[in-house]
């Protein structure tokens, strides 16, 4: 869409983890344009430009279609031989499927964190990793961002609001951006009418401001 309004530019995009991005800002890395999740941006405010939310996002576990690990429910992922893919404890996925299980924790006692812990078999810092081995079987079920639990290819159950935690992407520019202005256009696109008709086509939930760091 940016492209097509501006003939003589090209997106170049790199998809990193949230522990990646803020690793690679806080290295002055050079980038025009960041999309990542509010705690992550937090550990690099001053390298940045004051951040638009563009969307927020709940967690889903996905199962295979034929979900023979039988998941139904989140506590169901402290049963005995589940393989859980989840992401690494400083990416965004992962530190958000570490929170949702503590929460659970408390409701299903310290033995169902321990249990859900000891079902790990696979790990990665990239969400899009994490879904790809639920999709690949290499796990039984994982806790992902809902836009990426597609009912078309997974089964899909939800997480208790009681449990759940709300994550707010953000949109900006680095300091050092070597296309500042063009950059700046670009999450004006992303936050406008047409842009958040791409995200809510692909399960984003509308945006809402991120309660302010602690």
């Amino acid at each position: 869409m940016f492209e097509k309004t501006h003939p003589n530019v090209t997106i170049q995009i790199q998809y990193l983890g949230g522990g990646q991005i803020s690793t690679a800002i806080d290295g002055d890395t050079a980038a025009d344009i960041v999309l990542a999740g509010s705690a992550p941006l937090d550990k690099v405010r001053p390298k940045i430009e004051p951040a638009v939310t563009i969307y927020n996002t709940r967690d889903v576990v996905i199962t295979s279609k034929k979900n023979p690990a039988k998941i139904h429910d989140l506590k169901d992922l402290a049963n005995p031989g589940v393989r859980i893919a989840m992401g690494t404890s400083t990416s965004a996925v992962g530190a958000i499927s570490s929170t949702i299980i503590q929460n659970a924790g408390k409701k299903y006692g310290f033995d169902f964190v321990q249990k859900v812990l000891g079902n790990k078999s696979y790990e990665s810092e990239k969400g899009s990793d994490v879904v790809d081995a639920v999709a690949t079987n290499k796990a039984d079920a994982a806790i992902v961002f809902v836009s990426d639990g597609d009912p078309g290819k997974f089964n899909v159950v939800q997480i208790s609001d009681e449990f759940n935690v709300t994550s707010h992407y953000q949109g900006t520019v680095t300091k050092n951006a070597k296309n500042a202005k063009l950059g700046e256009e670009f999450v004006k696109l992303m936050a406008s009418k047409q842009g958040q008709a791409v995200f809510y086509k692909d399960h984003y939930l509308p945006p809402t401001d991120p309660p302010a760091p602690k």
